[in-house]
């Protein structure tokens, strides 16, 4: 399953899918992970032991998700694997059936006997899916193909007709991702459709597979595809050439050609359930594993096909996406109200699939947000990029009655500091973060891991007063080191010390330059303006009744406005220096100076 990330406004693609759109988002997790514990320093309550009296919660079911490279080699790696999942209970693998990533074998490789596809390198003479179908069924475990579709790079290199095209710089050029490594086929080609949908039905035909699952059914980017295929096919309906779109722009054109591609999308998907209902298997459960609503881009969205599926698997990854928890779980927005809104009129289930490295009162907490808001959410899926460990089913095992009962939720609270009167300091969004401060020259440094000020609600490191009324607060922002290139450091007015509190902040980061931006009201979406810059760097914020304003200077005399705006907000404030950093190098800092608050 490939991940996408985005900071800002950008928007960057990670090679993940299922391991493919899936797999891409677990490897930043996997350093959040060794940070948890340094959460029990700036935060209170957490687990509490269930009471006897007390009744557990139904289990949730589980599915894992496996990528056939790294975990099934021989027979002995099914039966060891099966024998894990049968004491851990699992109820369904999802198995790699078509290799999702190019990194130990190509693209598009499959692990079973096909007269369609080339057979992976190691796999000609073991049949893993058989293997995995024969041995779980065994045990009483459902076997899920999950079969990625246009991500597929033994298809891409034999035919030079098929390869997904970009427009870069005017000129149509072949995908191959940011890293020059990544293998797309136009998903609108109908003799690429034909393909990917023989390879289904060969598995259908063959294979007593319980489900199917598609992943990587996308496209990556608005400027895609641009081949003389369906540049012809779009001009023909439309009276247009796409080529004329400027895709870098919001536009009614812009805006007509995602709806078209996503139309194309849902066509195809429409496709295979005709496909399968007409197959000697008909049923066999259909089901997609996709992007967050976020990602409008990439021409995904369930109510395009929702009538032809049997379930949708969301990846609610939260963190590697920057979002808050309750992204995950909440009515009023984030992935499970998308999908639930999307899906509305249908039987289709909603099976949430999550990171297996977040915090126990990550889990807690989430868990509860489900069972309370989606009470249909019956089955959680999860996700492990190499072999599974068997502590990590094991903790899945532990899981599937939480939240405990007795369990509160975790309490955000200001962490020690040695700091002048006056002056506190908070992880907002509990992740890792400090501060020292030195008294002989007057700098604070502060350090923080695994945040970002953006989307719905912000994790960051505030050192903070309360104010009341107008106020401005300037810092120079002395320097900045082993932070990520969009970490912003800077200064902010809250109207309160939640996450998803209403502020305007004027930040520096280390590779995008400056940055004044606002969230207009609590829990909205934030906006920001940028200028070129770089430390050191002076920074200025200006409150005056509900205008706020943000500037930046080299010299702290002349200033240059970056950003202005109405906010209405209480006349009590919150002002301070603020750090987020998406990165997790440990040893990350910036230091500011010549601080002045002016009430």
């Amino acid at each position: 399953m490939s991940r996408k990330s985005t900071r800002r406004n950008k928007t960057f693609i990670k090679s993940y899918t299922c391991g493919g759109d899936i797999m891409a988002f677990a490897l930043r997790s996997r350093c959040i992970a060794m940070l948890s514990f340094v959460l029990v320093s700036s935060i209170v309550g957490g687990s509490m032991p269930a009471k006897a009296d007390e009744e557990s919660n139904p289990p949730f079911e589980t599915e894992v998700i496996v990528r056939t490279v790294n975990q099934f080699k021989n027979t002995a790696d099914v039966h060891n694997f099966i024998q894990l999942s049968t004491s851990y209970g699992v109820d369904v693998i999802s198995m790699n059936v078509k290799q999702d990533e190019d990194d130990e074998v190509p693209s598009g490789s499959v692990f079973y006997q096909s007269d369609i596809a080339p057979i992976a390198q190691g796999y000609e003479n073991f049949d893993a899916l058989q293997a995995v179908i024969t041995a779980a069924h065994a045990a009483g475990i459902k076997v899920h193909a999950w079969i990625p579709q246009f991500h597929d790079q033994q298809a891409f290199l034999a035919h030079d007709e098929w390869q997904m095209q970009a427009l870069v710089n005017g000129v149509q050029t072949p995908f191959t991702g940011s890293n020059g490594n990544e293998y797309f086929v136009n998903p609108i080609h109908h003799e690429v459709q034909q393909y990917e949908r023989s390879i289904i039905q060969e598995v259908i035909e063959n294979y007593a597979v319980d489900g199917v699952v598609l992943d990587w059914i996308r496209f990556d980017n608005y400027n895609m595809d641009v081949s003389d295929y369906t540049v012809a096919k779009y001009q023909a309906q439309f009276g247009y050439s796409p080529l004329s779109i400027d895709f870098d722009t919001d536009s009614p054109q812009r805006e007509q050609w995602n709806e078209w591609r996503t139309e194309q999308i849902g066509q195809y998907v429409g496709d295979i359930r005709e496909d399968i209902s007409e197959s000697s298997n008909p049923d066999v459960q259909l089901g997609v594993y996709i992007l967050p609503p976020e990602f409008t881009e990439v021409g995904q969205n369930v109510a395009k096909f929702k009538d032809d599926i049997d379930f949708v698997a969301p990846m609610a990854y939260f963190d590697d996406w920057e979002f808050n928890s309750d992204w995950v779980y909440s009515t009023s927005y984030g992935i499970l109200k998308d999908t639930s809104d999307r899906i509305s009129g249908s039987d289709v289930e909603i099976v949430a699939t999550l990171d297996n490295d977040w915090t126990d009162d990550q889990y807690q907490e989430i868990y509860k947000g489900i069972r309370e808001n989606y009470p249909g959410v019956k089955r959680l899926s999860f996700f492990a990029y190499g072999a599974w460990p068997a502590d990590e089913l094991a903790n899945i095992k532990e899981r599937e009655t939480w939240p405990t009962p007795g369990w509160t939720p975790p309490v955000e609270q200001d962490y020690p500091a040695q700091l002048p009167a006056g002056w506190k300091a908070r992880n907002i969004g509990s992740m890792p973060g400090n501060v020292t401060y030195n008294s002989s020259n007057k700098q604070y440094t502060l350090s923080s891991s695994s945040t970002d000020i953006w989307g719905n609600g912000d994790q960051l490191n505030y050192i903070y007063q309360s104010v009341s009324g107008n106020a401005e607060i300037i810092v120079k922002v002395q320097s900045t080191s082993r932070l990520d290139g969009w970490a912003k450091a800077g200064i902010m007015i809250r109207e309160s010390l939640g996450h998803n509190s209403k502020h305007a902040d004027m930040m520096l980061t280390p590779e995008n330059g400056a940055t004044f931006q606002y969230r207009a009201e609590t829990a909205g979406n934030m906006v920001d303006h940028t200028a070129a810059a770089s430390a050191p760097r002076w920074l200025k914020l200006t409150r005056s009744g509900n205008t706020f304003k943000g500037a930046i200077s080299t010299n702290g005399n002349n200033w240059q406005t970056v950003g202005t705006v109405q906010i209405p907000m209480n006349r009590k404030v919150y002002i301070g220096i603020a750090l987020s950093n998406p990165g997790d190098d440990s040893r990350n800092k910036a230091v500011f100076g010549n601080v002045k608050i002016t009430d």
